[in-house]
């Protein structure tokens, strides 16, 4: 069942909409009513979507949809069978209290991640980033190429940036690149015996964190002894004078 939405009237005013065209503006703001609350996805039905929003004119509704895929308002996907279409912004700027039950399939995890990694450039209005929660970018997004390679072979079958961003939130850490690097090694060795994927993450980010900090201490320990026995600070030493106060 179609649902009410919130319309801005400042809309009209923004250029990243002004680019549409009237039909396509028109379309895209009730399109809205047809998609799912917490999704923002709706079926690619022709038939359906005309005669929801244009009934009684003779308006290429397939044409207007392609123009929207175009500005990157809309992302097209396929699931059980069928083609949908994805409005990633629409749950973010509309405030629904009691969302109804899902009906629609999810999109794509690869999908989710290229547009939340900013690979798919989607140009927000003004209006729509005055509503989204700005966010600043994940610490991971910092992590070299091979350790990101790593993270995103691990995320086909283990939502591990799920997991990195509720313990950062809860415990408002950030877990070092080497640490992850190791929990990514150890997930991959050991994944078929994982049952529950928060425990496990929780016990193996504790022990390979303890291991590393032991590493560093180690590491460290030799840096400054080598440092103190060096030639140039045992010459400097040798230099100094202490003059004691009478």
């Amino acid at each position: 069942m179609a649902r009410k939405r919130q319309i801005d009237p400042v809309y009209p005013l923004e250029q990243e909409i002004a680019q549409l065209s009237i039909p396509a503006r028109y379309f895209y703001i009730l399109s809205w009513c047809h998609m799912d609350d917490e999704t923002g996805v709706l079926p690619y039905d022709i038939f359906m979507l005309k005669g929801q929003v244009f009934p009684a004119d003779d308006i290429d509704v397939e044409a207007i949809i392609e123009e929207i895929i175009t500005m990157r308002r809309y992302f097209l996907f396929e699931a059980e069978g069928k083609r949908w279409l994805w409005c990633p912004t629409m749950p973010k700027h509309q405030t629904i209290n009691h969302p109804s039950k899902r009906k629609y399939p999810t999109p794509p995890k690869i999908l989710q991640e290229d547009y939340r990694s900013g690979k798919l450039a989607l140009p927000l209005s003004r209006v729509e980033l005055s509503r989204v929660e700005i966010k600043k970018q994940p610490y991971w997004a910092a992590f070299k190429e091979n350790s990101q390679e790593q993270l995103k072979t691990v995320s086909k079958d283990f939502n591990i940036y799920q997991l990195m961003g509720k313990l950062n939130k809860i415990k408002k850490i950030e877990i070092p690149e080497e640490v992850i690097n190791k929990i990514c090694t150890s997930y991959l060795k050991n994944k078929a015996g994982i049952k529950a994927d928060w425990p496990w993450f929780i016990v193996t980010t504790q022990k390979e964190w303890e291991a590393w900090n032991a590493e560093q201490q180690i590491k460290e320990g030799r840096e400054w002894k080598k440092a103190s026995v060096s030639p140039a600070i045992a010459q400097i030493l040798a230099g100094m004078k202490i003059v004691s106060k009478p």
